[in-house]
């Protein structure tokens, strides 16, 4: 055996534990072989390897005051760009929400109503309708919770074939489960701090060498607040991605 095939061995050991289609929990997720550090890297690279996103689908949102569903195509990139245009039955083009760090437009074709200012809960809620941060919405629309990268987990384990792991600190805990076969978050909650978080993905696709779910859902259960994501369709890091929009003259501002 040389020392090339030598040197390759751990590699390729490391990957078919992540990758491999499971016969038991314990051949393929074992923590002994695939270190918290390891997962985590992993993890991480999918989610950062992901700049850009065009797609369609449907969202539906929940909250005490109201509740609804519409159809819309999306434009993000991250960390920092996203424009939702919206639709209604047959079509009808119902408004578009374009939303930065530093600027939000909102357009209500409808009403012929427009808002702009700089993100908020109470500008944001306006028009989710959802008492959600920027990076809540961008997480919500693209399936991708940032694991701790420098900060060891208080547990890491196997449970019901896919890593668990835990972040505990005295503002609160974080939870993790990892599909080991794609590395994404299949599920994540947040406890403590500004509320409690919950978060669920499902229908993997891998489009190149990255992964992201079609089905995405976000949850406050402090306040009864919802959002819901299913994309009927969606592509991975396209060769361009338009934020073009207008705001009619005869718009009146809110």
């Amino acid at each position: 055996m040389t020392l090339v095939i030598r040197a390759a061995i751990p590699s390729v050991m490391s990957c078919l534990l992540l990758a491999c289609s499971p016969t038991t929990s314990e051949l393929v997720l074992d923590t002994q072989q695939v270190p918290a550090a390891e997962l985590v890297r992993r993890v991480t690279g999918n989610a950062a390897g992901i700049h850009t996103l065009t797609g369609s689908g449907s969202v539906d949102f929940e909250s005490p005051d109201m509740g609804g569903s519409v159809f819309f195509t999306l434009a993000l990139r991250k960390p920092d760009s996203l424009l939702l245009r919206f639709e209604g039955p047959f079509g009808i083009d119902v408004g578009f929400l374009f939303l930065g760090r530093g600027r939000y437009v909102l357009y209500n074709s409808v009403e012929n109503r427009v808002m702009t200012g700089v993100p908020s809960d109470a500008g944001i809620r306006w028009g989710v309708p959802l008492n959600m941060t920027v990076d809540q919405i961008l997480n919500a629309f693209t399936g991708t919770f940032a694991l701790p990268e420098h900060r060891a987990p208080t547990r890491y384990a196997v449970e019901d074939d896919a890593f668990v792991l835990t972040y505990a600190d005295p503002a609160g805990e974080e939870l993790f489960r990892v599909d080991p076969a794609t590395t994404l978050v299949t599920q994540y909650r947040k406890t403590g701090g500004a509320g409690e978080i919950q978060a669920e993905t499902g229908l993997p696709e891998q489009q190149g060498s990255y992964h992201m779910p079609r089905q995405i859902t976000l949850e406050l259960p402090d306040s009864g607040q919802r959002l819901s994501v299913y994309y009927s369709s969606f592509t991975v890091n396209p060769g361009h991605v338009s934020f073009a929009y207008t705001v009619p003259r005869s718009a009146v501002p809110r």
